[in-house]
């Protein structure tokens, strides 16, 4: 159990001893850092989005596609759907269909870590593999895994970037009070509200 002292921007938390949901803050914030990543991508000419490019994966599409592919997949288990998991999570989208399909899996991803309870983090979901192997996985170690996942391919994208004429955007920020002036048009267009950044698990 972690003490949180009482935060100045989180008017709906109670004061005393609470445990703050850290899942919920990471998916608020993956939210936030894809808006901005693909608000930037969205200056590139077509060609520039389809570019081979020196990376894991071949372009700045193939590595955002690869991002939404991998989120919509484990968040499936997340949400307990094994037979959903068979699917083939992974399309080559054209810019503006991959920009709305992402924007619906963040908000998927917030609800999830939105609704957790704090007992709910060592339940396990069963992951089904390539292979059709079902593995058993702790929730809190699936997101842990998620996050560091997107954290990476987004890092890639901003490498890319970096070879073309847009200047790519800063995604090393959290939601410190003193930074809350250059984001506060990104919040209002996700209809985002600082006070869920900090908030507790749900009660049991």
């Amino acid at each position: 159990m972690l003490d949180v002292p009482p935060l100045s921007r989180a008017g709906s938390l109670p004061q005393g001893r609470l445990t703050m949901n850290y899942f919920l803050a990471q998916a608020l914030n993956n939210q936030w850092a894809n808006h901005r990543l693909l608000g930037t991508c969205a200056q590139l000419s077509e060609d520039e989005y389809l570019t081979r490019r020196t990376g894991f994966f071949p372009s700045i599409q193939a590595t955002l596609c690869h991002i939404l592919e991998v989120d919509r997949y484990y968040l499936t288990a997340l949400e307990g759907d094994r037979d959903g998991q068979i699917k083939n999570f992974s399309e080559t989208l054209a810019f503006a269909e991959l920009v709305r399909s992402q924007a619906r899996t963040d908000r998927r991803l917030v609800a999830f870590c939105e609704s957790l309870r704090e007992k709910d983090l060592a339940r396990s979901v069963e992951l089904v593999r390539a292979d059709g192997a079902v593995v058993p996985e702790r929730i809190d170690r699936l997101l842990l895994h998620l996050f560091e996942h997107q954290i990476h391919h987004r890092g890639q994208v901003h490498t890319m970037l970096s070879d073309t004429d847009i200047e790519p955007p800063q995604l090393d920020e959290f939601f410190l009070d003193c930074d809350h002036k250059f984001r506060q048009t990104e919040e209002q267009q996700l209809q985002l509200d600082e006070g869920r950044v900090w908030r507790a698990y749900l009660a049991d």
